[in-house]
């Protein structure tokens, strides 16, 4: 019976995290790839496995164990005619303007009640097997691991073999085989539990462990909460964080859950490797670390400080998941404890989702959250207090307070509702750990001067916006007086304001690059070809930047750039900022929303030239370069039409995809990196860059089929023509 409760359960989640990973793979193209939409995506899983964990709870309260299995035999067949799982047509978004709200709406149609159902598993079985005549029902925790195990194995393996093996169309339906599967199983648990009953109301703890006798208090319950919400609070702004501001590197965001999940693996084991209070002594350091790090903008070595967050998210999570272990009440109220750990991520992926994005403008709830569970070490020693945390933590307090210092700025309370929710979260922390007058004092010192803290005092940065998609900074370097928009750590456009260059395109746009040249030959073709002596009349630019490309207009041409981002589309026409869209001498049109599904509304042969720019972070939209997407292409290209892709990437080598696509749809394909600039040029802000263009006919190509600089671009065996249903960014990655 042992075997079949953890393998039933162990295959729950890892269907249940098979469903996450997928969903969100036919969701992130939708949204431009952004990591707020992974974000969001765990944050709605996380609410409905609240539901979920509810419901457990509810059934094993108020029902007999007969009519729970009964109950829940019912609630299995529900999901059925939902599967396989697909995403409802009818809900694709017209305007990104309100993402968060349309992406979770559609989650919740699309994949909902399967997700649901799945999420029971966890604590209703082991509530079940607590009640069978078994010697390891007296403490069923140890299957917490064996649950958390299977997520594991469905978070690794569905990049390294579900994605490159199954198209999505298989995958949806090898899950829905999976739901079948996993259905049998629990009626077998069920059945065990309804043939041998064994013990059904005597639920006491084991000798071994000290978990809660008592029912639980209030206390316990917002100490529960509190010590969930940490670690899934700091799950995401590690994830955000890194993957936007160190390395934007593809698939990355797996990686601090697969490191999440393993401390609630080693937390919740019968003997776990080692006592996560060992770490109580070296964690204030390393969380001062971080945190001064993060305000002094301390990004570089990236092989150092990668792994040092990494490091330390693991070290926060195991120690407040291990103190969860160490808490946890006696199996009858085993259901009401997962319950709370569920509220606490809730509320952690809420925070961090949601609010975070309304209230601050960088990434603060990260650091905000380290000094929290700095603030919060001292509590988790019910006893005394080891020796060198008591070293380290007025040690670490006395660093962290001298480096706020370096960034306070004295009476600027511009942002007084980050400040609100700091002293508000401080103060809802007092009660349920009762915390000494002077560690509470100390905190709201440190909380006002993280409140005041503002890089943008360092000098440089002209303005901060956060949207749904990112967050975007301004930077002025004074000595050159240029103007440069990131976005994280990729550069999304460059002006410069010195008289006379405020019309030139700058980075991977300029001039003597590749697409330069591609203007300079439309604009004056190569004798004997066969292309009109005239520019293109009609351009479409996917992605906007800050609308560099327009430096290219001629009068008379028609320009529309399709944009996802509206705090792009507003940084790029602030004449404080960039000047490119209104010094042009053409009126662009600016279209909001995804390019693929807006590229939709246009009539046949509407542009003579498509340029994509959307590929130069890691967060490609995967749906603009598959067969699909340029058979969309070419319907609206004119038929001497050409299509130029920026295709420069840190991490990615994606000309062998564009190369299967122009074999596949018989087009002629030619590809240019321009390598590193010489010193003048990058002075002159000019940055190394990768083109590639497709036509029709090599005639189309205006002589740059001729041109030394353009070479063929060839097939790669091994990758695969991308689809709808089928990528693989593993297959692409630069080694």
């Amino acid at each position: 019976m042992l075997i079949l409760f953890a393998l039933t359960l162990f295959v729950s989640a890892f269907l249940l995290f098979w469903v996450q990973l997928m969903v969100a793979k036919m969701i992130l193209p939708l949204l431009g790839g952004s990591p707020a939409v992974w974000n969001t995506c765990l944050c709605f899983f996380q609410a409905v496995l609240l539901l979920g964990y509810a419901y457990a709870n509810l059934l094993t309260e108020k029902l007999k164990v007969r009519a729970q299995i009964l109950m829940h035999g019912l609630v299995l067949l529900l999901p059925l005619p939902l599967l396989p799982i697909a995403l409802r047509q009818d809900w694709l978004p017209l305007s990104p303007a309100m993402p968060l709200l349309w992406l979770l709406m559609l989650l919740l149609v699309s994949v909902g009640l399967p997700f649901f159902v799945v999420a029971t598993s966890a604590p209703l079985l082991q509530r079940w097997f607590a009640q069978l005549d078994h010697p390891a029902s007296d403490d069923p925790y140890f299957l917490y691991s064996a649950s958390n195990l299977g997520s594991m194995l469905g978070l690794l393996s569905y990049p390294l073999l579900i994605e490159p093996g199954i198209a999505l169309t298989q995958q949806r339906d090898s899950w829905a085989i999976g739901y079948l599967v996993l259905t049998g199983l629990i009626l077998g648990c069920g059945y065990c539990l309804w043939r041998f009953p064994g013990k059904l109301s005597s639920l006491e703890p084991s000798s071994e462990v000290v978990p809660l006798q008592e029912p639980p208090t209030l206390l316990d319950q917002g100490r529960w909460l509190v010590l969930a919400f940490l670690p899934s609070s700091l799950l995401l702004g590690v994830t955000t964080y890194l993957t936007t501001d160190i390395a934007a590197i593809p698939l990355f965001w797996a990686v601090p859950l697969a490191i999440y999940l393993l401390t609630f693996i080693l937390a919740f084991a019968r003997q776990p490797p080692f006592s996560h209070r060992r770490l109580l002594a070296g964690l204030p350091l390393l969380l001062t670390a971080l945190v001064l790090f993060l305000l002094l903008k301390v990004v570089r070595p990236a092989i150092l400080i990668l792994p040092l967050h990494l490091v330390g998210l693991f070290a926060v999570a195991y120690l407040f998941h291990g103190e969860l272990a160490e808490r946890r009440p006696s199996p009858r109220y085993l259901t009401q404890f997962y319950l709370w750990i569920a509220v606490g991520g809730v509320v952690g992926g809420m925070f961090n989702a949601i609010a975070a994005p309304l209230l601050f403008s960088t990434v603060l709830e990260y650091p905000l959250v380290l000094v929290l569970s700095l603030l919060l070490l001292p509590c988790l020693n019910r006893e005394t207090s080891p020796s060198g945390l008591r070293l380290t933590l007025p040690l670490s307090l006395g660093l962290l307070f001298g480096g706020l210092l370096i960034g306070f700025s004295g009476g600027n309370w511009s942002h007084g509702l980050e400040l609100l929710v700091s002293l508000a979260l401080m103060a809802a922390i007092v009660p349920i750990f009762q915390l000494k007058p002077l560690v509470w004092i100390t905190g709201g010192v440190l909380l006002l001067l993280l409140n005041q803290f503002s890089i943008s005092s360092l000098g440089g940065i002209l303005t901060t916006q956060r949207s749904f998609f990112g967050i975007y900074q301004v930077l002025q370097e004074q000595r050159t007086n240029l103007h440069t928009l990131l976005h994280g750590t990729t550069v999304h456009g460059m002006q410069s304001f010195e008289p006379g260059r405020q019309r030139e395109p700058l980075t991977y746009f300029s001039p003597r690059g590749p697409i330069g040249q591609v203007f300079t030959a439309l604009a004056a073709p190569s004798s004997g070809t066969k292309v009109a002596p005239t520019p293109p009349a009609r351009v479409a630019v996917l992605g906007l930047g800050v609308g560099t490309l327009i430096a290219y207009a001629q009068p008379g041409q028609t320009w529309t750039f399709y944009e996802i981002d509206p705090v792009v589309e507003t940084l790029a026409s602030d004449r404080r900022y960039f000047t490119f869209l209104a010094d042009a001498p053409v009126s662009a049109q600016i279209l909001r929303g995804d390019a693929r599904l807006r590229l939709q509304e246009a009539t046949e042969q509407s542009y003579d030239l498509i340029v994509m720019d959307a590929f130069s972070s890691d967060a490609i939209p995967v749906h603009l370069i598959t067969r699909e997407a340029m058979q969309l292409y070419l319907h609206k290209l004119s038929q001497q039409g050409l299509i130029a892709v920026n295709i420069t990437n840190r991490f990615l080598k994606l000309e062998p995809v564009l190369a299967a696509l122009a074999m596949d749809l018989n087009l002629t394909a030619l590809h240019q990196y321009d390598r590193l600039p010489t010193s003048a040029e990058e002075t002159n802000a000019q940055s190394s860059s990768h083109w590639v263009i497709f036509a029709r006919n090599a005639e189309d190509l205006a002589g740059l089929d001729t041109d030394p600089r353009w070479q063929p671009l060839t097939p790669q065996p091994g990758v695969y023509l991308w689809t709808d249903e089928y990528s693989n960014l593993l297959q692409i990655l630069r080694p």
